[in-house]
């Protein structure tokens, strides 16, 4: 082969490398992605992946900030030995800059009575999930967790403890 060949092969895929990417970096694939890592974070108790998804500024209708949301998630996790968490999205909705996803979630494992009680309330709730999400720059894979809602758990606020 000779140069021309050479520089038609790098052309094709410097093209293909462009498309990929422009695919992948689309928001609303961004959020997907990210939706499905954070729940993996959370499944593999992971925190300081869990941490990278929160948002500094996130807070929620309960007024737990992302300390918060950090120190208590691993409070209630650690009651399990075995967790696998699914999830059903009911819905995605959104912009280039913030989405909502609604998703259904199930839990599954085993541990400590503390954890077959939050099996039983998680999969007993029949209201989706609700996770918004937001850019935080300029960067199409930089999506931070901004607030956490299921409408029909009541969890004591910050203040209350």
């Amino acid at each position: 082969m000779d140069r021309k060949h050479f520089g038609l092969i790098g052309a094709v895929l410097g093209v293909a490398l462009v498309v990929y990417l422009v695919l992948l970096w689309q928001p609303e694939r961004q959020v997907r992605l990210h939706q499905i890592h954070f729940l993996q974070a959370v499944e593999k108790r992971d925190w300081p992946r869990f941490s990278n998804f929160i948002a500094n500024n996130y807070s929620d209708r309960w007024q737990h900030d992302k300390n918060y949301l950090l120190a208590e998630s691993r409070n209630v996790f650690q009651h399990f030995f075995i967790l696998s968490i699914s999830s059903e999205e009911i819905g995605i909705a959104g912009s280039n800059s913030a989405f909502t996803v609604r998703e259904r979630l199930r839990m599954e494992g085993s541990g400590s009575p503390v954890a077959q009680f939050i099996l039983q309330r998680v999969n007993g709730l029949a209201d989706p999930f609700l996770f918004q999400w937001q850019k935080q720059s300029w960067k199409p894979w930089a999506w931070k967790l901004t607030q956490i809602d299921q409408p029909a758990l009541e969890l004591p606020e910050t203040s209350d403890l």
